[in-house]
């Protein structure tokens, strides 16, 4: 979290995913889920690696990284 406190939940990530995927998350990993809203950078080397507000970094996976950038360039458009 923004915090850098951590949420346990015991469901798989794709329930999470597919519950907060019209509140501004994606799904950029096979273990990570981010709120676009707190993108800071990316930068891209191999599949990707996104800065995220609070300065923490998440990997993109190659798989995932063109929805991801699709879902940025679409945030970014508003």
């Amino acid at each position: 979290l923004k915090d850098g406190s951590k949420i346990l939940l015991a469901k798989i990530l794709k329930e999470i995913e597919e519950s907060l995927q019209h509140y501004g998350f994606e799904r950029v990993h096979h273990s990570h889920l981010i709120n676009l809203n707190h993108v800071k950078s990316f930068r891209n080397k191999d599949g990707g690696m996104v800065m995220m507000s609070d300065m923490s970094e998440v990997p993109v996976s190659m798989r995932k990284k063109s929805a991801f950038l699709d879902e940025l360039e679409k945030l970014n458009s508003l």
